[in-house]
């Protein structure tokens, strides 16, 4: 009788292990090109470029969705594992991104787009309302894709006691982001440039904790997507201004651009040398050097 106990027990001792090393899966997702060119839609040739300083910009997510999956084909409900992106988590990240951009005298206003005001598949159709209701030149279309994995580790046979289920963190979780900015000039459909974010980070929790460090990991890790893409837009937006001079967006064989000003705009040129009013550049140091050393003079004398 002993042996038989002590054969069950080992046998399900090497169950427990075994399906100690299952995963869970849980990917986030959504694509530009889906809306903008949903599946049977012609491709819309892009025309030539007229970018009448300063800019309009609307930044938007473009419609996606949540799949997950258990193991390697079951899948099943990702809202306890992590959910959807909140509107408020969305509107947040947007408002970080516009925050960063509304200083450059030659941007006349970023704004947030909700992703109601998106419909899926809603193509330039969609983006020509939006430019009509909001006043918009150019839209920042953002495409985001994160998977995160949930691993139990050997340590799950501590689970079978009340205090391992609370106190022994033996779930690995990963999570990986990436984020895509796509700069469209709306009447000419044309991409202007595009650039990306990225993060990764991984972490450990008990059972308990699990769904919980998923969602916090989550909104974390789109954050610290989020600052990598605006420093890289930031990149990307000086570049574009410099290519701008040439007449060409993206080099030859892309479609011809032309930057005017607006009546009463003069900043043509600090977009075209990819300077904004946020840099001082060798004129602006000067006069503040200048500035400095005739305040000391005045000291002096008085």
């Amino acid at each position: 009788m002993r042996r038989s106990l002590r054969l069950l027990a080992a046998c399900t001792i090497v169950a427990l292990v075994c399906c100690g090393c299952g995963t869970i899966a849980v990917r986030k997702t959504s694509n530009v090109l889906d809306y903008l060119y949903p599946e049977g839609s012609p491709a819309i040739p892009a025309r030539d470029v007229t970018l009448t300083l300063p800019l309009r910009v609307g930044v938007a997510f473009a419609p996606g969705g949540t799949a997950t999956r258990r193991g390697a084909s079951d899948w099943v409900n990702a809202t306890a594992m992590g959910g959807e992106v909140t509107e408020a988590q969305k509107l947040a990240l947007l408002e970080r991104i516009a925050e960063a951009f509304r200083d450059r005298d030659y941007i006349a206003s970023v704004d947030p787009i909700p992703s109601l005001y998106l419909a899926p598949g809603g193509s330039f159709d969609n983006l020509d309302q939006l430019a009509q209701a909001m006043g918009l030149n150019v839209v920042v279309l953002l495409s985001y894709d994160q998977a995160q994995f949930n691993e139990t580790t050997n340590w799950s046979i501590t689970y079978w006691t009340l205090v391992g289920a609370y106190v022994v963190k033996g779930e690995n979780n990963q999570t990986q982001t990436f984020v895509d900015a796509a700069v469209y000039d709306i009447p000419s459909r044309a991409l202007l440039f595009r650039t990306a974010g990225s993060d990764v980070r991984g972490g450990r929790s008990t059972p308990v904790e699990s769904p919980e460090a998923f969602r916090a990991e989550s909104a974390k890790s789109f954050e610290e997507a989020i600052d990598d893409l605006i420093r890289n837009l930031a990149d990307g937006l000086k570049v574009f201004g410099e290519e701008a001079t040439t007449g060409r967006v993206r080099g030859q064989g892309t479609p011809e651009i032309e930057v005017k000003a607006a009546p009463g705009y003069s900043g043509v040129a600090k977009f075209e040398n990819g300077r904004y009013s946020g840099a001082l550049g060798p004129v602006e140091l000067g006069l503040v050097g200048l500035l400095v050393v005739a305040g000391l003079a005045r000291r002096r004398s008085a």
